[in-house]
């Protein structure tokens, strides 16, 4: 029985918390928050929804993530922090030999990531980065026809994540302060770009637009993904839509497309003159997949290997180019 804590109680550390509660090979004992109302497990509005309220009566709780990892003899953790303090807590736990699960992105700076990888090697423990788009069925879908050619060579990608600005976190909330969340770039775009990453390794470079709406950081933005002898890549993103979060993507391929739109959540397929088909996916839960492989991976004493921090880093290095990138007018920043 592998015990569990999770740093960070907001939105995404009920997913997780729920995540370990299902399993009867994990036992989740401590649940830290510098927040004493959110200990009390109440739900959670977040852009994907509300959460239920979390039952904590048979967990300890703790209003600091040193004193939760001084005091439980834990194996693994869940960070779900703020996004300055994701590298910064993983290496304190990492340094105590605990195994780290981390939400995206893996840090505020690429220095951060590269104290974080450190501290993983120096260790011996495991560290992975919780990008879910991995783990999501749609998108395991589209990298399986890439990979295996079932459609023909991919063409172009035009990938899409937009929501309103993230009240969630009230007037005052970190996502507002770019210097700390990065804006929408760096919290929620960023998603599209691991995927980039995952699907088709670091591009030659990448131009891309951007302003900022909310956070002082980039908010809105547009971004090509430049693959010379590859597919036509895109990505569009944006904390100023008015009609509630939406994700999709279109992959055009040489004899099918592939497209999944968030409102109906599925993915079709379609050919020239003839109907769409609706392809059947698993019904699980990304979030359940990606914590289900990273317990596989400690119980196996194996490295994440579909999601290992060297990749993540590169995610980070890309997203912190199209940042560049926007942040001077749309300049073609190489890699």
């Amino acid at each position: 029985m592998l015990r569990a804590g999770v740093i960070g109680f907001g939105g995404l550390g009920h997913v997780h918390a729920a995540a370990y509660a299902k399993r009867t090979d994990v036992q989740l004992v401590a649940v830290a928050d510098i927040d004493p109302e959110r200990l009390t497990g109440k739900s959670i509005k977040i852009n994907l929804g509300e959460n239920q309220a979390f039952d904590l009566q048979a967990v300890r709780t703790y209003r600091s993530a040193n004193r939760m990892l001084a005091h439980e003899a834990l194996d693994l953790v869940s960070i779900c922090l703020p996004t300055d303090l994701h590298a910064k807590v993983a290496v304190r736990a990492l340094q105590k030999g605990v195994h780290v699960l981390t939400e995206k992105p893996m840090s505020r700076t690429l220095r951060q990531a590269d104290a974080a990888i450190a501290a993983q090697e120096q260790s011996g423990r495991l560290l992975m980065v919780a990008q879910c788009l991995r783990f999501w069925p749609c998108y395991e879908r589209l990298l399986a026809a890439h990979r295996s050619g079932e459609f023909g060579r991919l063409l172009m990608l035009s990938m899409r994540r937009i929501s309103g600005s993230p009240g969630w976190g009230g007037a005052r909330s970190w996502f507002l302060d770019g210097r700390r969340s990065g804006g929408c770039l760096l919290d929620m775009h960023i998603h599209d770009t691991d995927f980039v990453n995952h699907l088709l390794g670091v591009p030659e470079a990448v131009v891309a637009t951007g302003r900022s709406h909310v956070s002082g950081a980039i908010d809105n933005s547009f971004t090509q993904y430049v693959y010379p002898d590859g597919p036509v890549v895109m990505a569009e993103a944006s904390w100023s839509y008015g009609g509630g979060f939406n994700m999709a993507f279109v992959a055009s391929f040489e004899r099918a497309t592939l497209e999944m739109g968030y409102c109906d959540a599925t993915l079709r397929v379609l050919r020239s003159g003839q109907a769409p088909e609706t392809l059947e996916l698993p019904a699980t839960s990304a979030y359940d997949a990606e914590i289900d492989y990273f317990v596989g991976c400690i119980q196996c004493g194996k490295p994440p290997e579909r999601c290992l921090p060297a990749s993540t880093r590169e995610t980070m290095r890309i997203a912190l180019c199209e940042e560049r990138s926007a942040l001077a007018g749309g300049k073609r920043i190489k890699l």
